[in-house]
């Protein structure tokens, strides 16, 4: 069975995913977080980026639904994370951390005790790499949580199959903020590529969409 790579985002009115200063505090609701924790529930792991953990500092861990919690997994390009932070210190089983030859002396210095570590094949985040050691290691659900950088890498090559997507009621106006896709080029004929909307939900002032390629 082929890996399926899916996005969890939630977007403001004028398709801000982020705060001015960056963050997301306060701006999904009760319903949203429920929402978020049933598409957790039913992946087998879930990827987020080093910029997610130290900005967010997010508990990967279900609490508005039972389920298992998906395995963490941690892509660091360069530097390291904190011990201290919630994905070490809160998650029931070990993370994964995929880092590269450049930094990877530095994460077993730092976190050998806290996590699995895995080296890439070369100093940047290659995201077919990352889903071919996902893929062999047997994971078939997989949430990617990373931020609007990462899900742009991952849709350059194709890899994203399924966008949750929860529309919340805020106008922030910020043209400098991010959206769910942020990166430098558009891509190649997305005109062509219609992405096909197999459910949506109100729920009080929230819209849940969910599209599939």
């Amino acid at each position: 069975m082929k890996l399926q790579l899916s996005i969890n985002m939630a977007m403001t009115l004028d398709g801000k995913v982020a705060r001015p200063d960056g963050k997301w505090y306060g701006l999904s609701s009760r319903n949203d977080k429920r929402k978020m924790d049933v598409i957790r529930s039913e992946a087998d792991a879930l990827i987020v980026g080093k910029n997610s953990i130290l900005n967010d500092n997010p508990v990967i861990k279900l609490r508005y639904v039972e389920g298992k919690n998906p395995l963490p997994i941690i892509l660091i390009r360069k530097g390291s994370l904190p011990k201290t932070k919630h994905i070490f210190q809160q998650a029931d089983r070990k993370p994964l951390i995929l880092c590269t030859p450049q930094n990877e002396k530095e994460i077993r210095q730092d976190l050998q005790e806290y996590a699995e570590i895995l080296s890439l094949s070369s100093n940047e985040i290659e995201p077919k790499e990352v889903l071919s050691i996902l893929s062999e290691k047997g994971f078939q659900k997989v949430l990617l949580e990373g931020g609007p950088t990462l899900n742009y890498a991952f849709q350059k090559e194709g890899l994203i199959d399924v966008i949750n997507l929860t529309i919340v009621p805020f106008l922030i106006g910020q043209k400098s903020l991010p959206s769910i896709v942020t990166g430098d080029f558009p891509f190649p004929n997305f005109d062509q590529e219609k992405w096909k909307l197999v459910s949506f939900e109100k729920l009080e002032n929230e819209i849940f969409l969910r599209y599939e390629k």
